[in-house]
């Protein structure tokens, strides 16, 4: 799972497998070592007790959880990601993005588990 940040946004993009763990319910997270004794840890929960999709910062965690039920329609759809807005009380809101990671066009290692990218085929490219 891969981690975007930027001003205002956040953006998670997940493997075939990942997407799949997701759909079946399991954690889904990266750990980052920083330090002997520190790392920064993202996860990806789907739960069925959360409405809409929310994030979090809690003891070094950053923590991003989405409805169970739009979890499993988004996995088994051809639906690219799962878009959502979280205000936050004196700030601008948070754009939060959860989306399936497409291989590169040009083939680079780390798309090994990467979905198909479409402009592939449109390009008659094979990646």
């Amino acid at each position: 799972m891969k981690l975007r940040t930027r001003s205002g946004s956040i953006r998670l993009r997940l493997t075939q497998a990942e997407v799949a763990s997701v759909a079946r319910g399991a954690v889904v997270e990266e750990v980052v070592d920083i330090a002997p004794a520190a790392a920064f840890v993202y996860r990806l929960v789907a739960s069925e007790l959360v409405g809409v999709v929310t994030a979090r910062f809690e003891d070094a965690m950053l923590v991003i959880e989405v409805p169970a039920e739009l979890a499993r329609a988004w996995a088994s759809s051809e639906r690219v990601g799962i878009e959502a807005t979280q205000a936050i009380e004196g700030r601008a809101p948070l754009t939060i993005l959860v989306e399936k990671d497409f291989a590169c066009l040009a083939p680079r290692a780390e798309d090994e588990d990467a979905f198909p990218n479409p402009a592939a085929a449109a390009r008659g490219a094979r990646c």
